[in-house]
C-alpha cells in the first residue's frame, strides 16, 4: 500500500498490548487466566475508588455468582468468556424465575467487572459490548392504604420500649422516605431539630438532608427521652442498647404486618418509602422536591410516582366514565 493512500485513510492504530515471547502479554496476566484473581482486582479497585461497603459487597456477590455460573458452562477463564456465555447466564436466571429488576442487578455488576477487565488491558475483546440492556416490564408500584398505614401504626405495644421504637421507626420511614439502611444510620447529633431536619448517608456515601415535621418531632424527642444516654448515638437500639441493624428492622416491619392483617401488599421498609411519595405526590407535592428528599440520583422514577398517583384516579374515574355518562 503506497504512503499516500495509507494517509488518506487515517493513520492505522496498534494493538496497545506487546507481545512477549510469542503470547499476547495480555495472556499473560494472572487477572485474564483466573476468575478469583481477576475480581481480588477488581474489588481493589473498588475499595481504592472509596466505593461504599454495600457496593463492594454486592459486586462480591454478583461476581461470585458469575463464576460459579460460567463454571458450569466449562467456562474457567475470564479471557474466554464471550457474548454468548454472558446470555447463558442470563437465561439460566430467568429460567430459575428471577424477575426483571433482579437480572439486571446481576448485569449491571457483570458489566461494571468486564468493563475494568477490558480498560485495564486484561481482555482483548469484552464480551459486553455484544451484550444489550434488558427491557424491564413496568410494574405497579406498591404503596399501603391509609387504613393499613394506620392498622400497622397501631399494632406494636406502645407501653414497652421496643413496641414504641417500632411504632417511631414506621412513623420515620413514611414522614421522611429514607431507605432501611439510611434509618440504621441515623444518629442523634444529626438530628437538627431547630429547622427540623436530619442528615442520612445514602447510597454512594452522599449526604442529603431530610425534613420532618412537628409530629413526628414529638414521638422523636419521646423515644430518645425514654432511649436515655448511651455510650453511642445511634437513634435505634435493641433493648441490650446495642445499635439495631437493618435485617431486624425489616423482620419487626414484616411481623407487624402480620399482626395488623396486612394482605395483598407486600409488607416491607421500602413499601413505606413508595407510600411516602404516593402521599407526597397526592398532598400536591412536586417530583423536584421529591427527589431531593429521597435520594434519586435522576428524576425518573419521581416522574413514575406523579404519574401514578398525581391524582386521585378512581374519583375521576366516577367523574367522567364512560358507562356512567352514557345515558345522561
Amino acid at each position: 500500500m503506497s504512503a499516500s493512500k495509507r494517509s488518506s485513510t487515517g493513520p492505522v492504530r496498534r494493538k496497545n498490548t506487546i507481545a512477549v515471547s510469542g503470547y499476547d502479554a495480555v495472556k499473560a496476566a494472572a487477572e485474564s487466566e483466573e476468575f478469583d484473581v481477576a475480581i481480588a482486582t477488581f474489588l481493589r479497585n473498588c475499595r481504592i475508588r472509596n466505593l461504599a461497603d454495600t457496593t463492594v459487597t454486592y459486586y462480591k456477590d454478583v461476581l461470585s455468582m458469575l463464576t460459579r455460573m460460567m463454571a458450569h458452562q466449562g467456562v474457567e477463564k475470564p479471557i474466554d468468556v464471550t457474548h454468548d456465555h454472558v446470555h447463558e447466564c442470563i437465561l439460566a436466571k430467568r429460567e430459575e424465575g428471577a424477575v426483571d429488576a433482579t437480572v439486571d442487578k446481576y448485569i449491571r455488576g457483570w458489566r461494571a467487572f468486564f468493563n475494568y477487565m477490558s480498560t485495564e488491558g486484561f481482555l482483548t475483546e469484552n464480551p459486553f459490548d455484544r451484550v444489550a440492556k434488558i427491557k424491564s416490564e413496568t410494574r405497579i408500584v406498591e404503596t399501603f392504604s391509609k387504613p393499613q398505614v394506620k392498622a400497622m401504626f397501631d399494632a406494636p405495644n406502645k407501653q414497652t420500649f421496643t413496641g414504641y421504637r417500632n411504632f417511631l421507626i414506621m412513623m420515620v420511614l413514611l414522614e421522611t422516605g429514607v431507605r432501611i439502611s439510611e434509618a440504621e444510620g441515623i444518629t442523634i447529633p444529626n438530628i437538627n431539630w431547630r429547622e427540623r431536619r436530619i442528615k442520612v448517608y445514602g447510597k454512594g456515601r452522599k449526604e442529603r438532608y431530610v425534613p420532618f415535621q412537628r409530629t413526628l418531632e414529638r414521638h422523636l424527642k419521646e423515644y430518645i427521652n425514654i432511649r436515655g444516654l448511651l455510650d453511642h448515638d445511634f437513634l435505634f437500639v435493641n433493648i441490650d442498647n446495642t445499635p439495631i441493624k437493618t435485617r431486624t428492622m425489616q423482620e419487626v416491619i414484616a411481623e407487624i404486618g402480620v399482626a395488623a392483617g396486612i394482605k395483598g401488599v407486600r409488607v416491607s421498609p421500602h413499601t413505606f418509602r413508595h407510600t411516602m411519595a404516593k402521599m407526597y405526590v397526592m398532598n400536591g407535592g412536586d417530583p423536584l422536591s421529591l427527589q431531593i428528599i429521597l435520594g434519586h440520583s435522576t428524576l425518573d422514577m419521581c416522574r413514575t410516582y406523579v404519574r401514578l398517583f398525581s391524582s386521585d384516579i378512581s374519583i375521576k374515574h366516577e367523574r367522567h366514565s364512560p358507562l356512567e355518562n352514557l345515558y345522561l
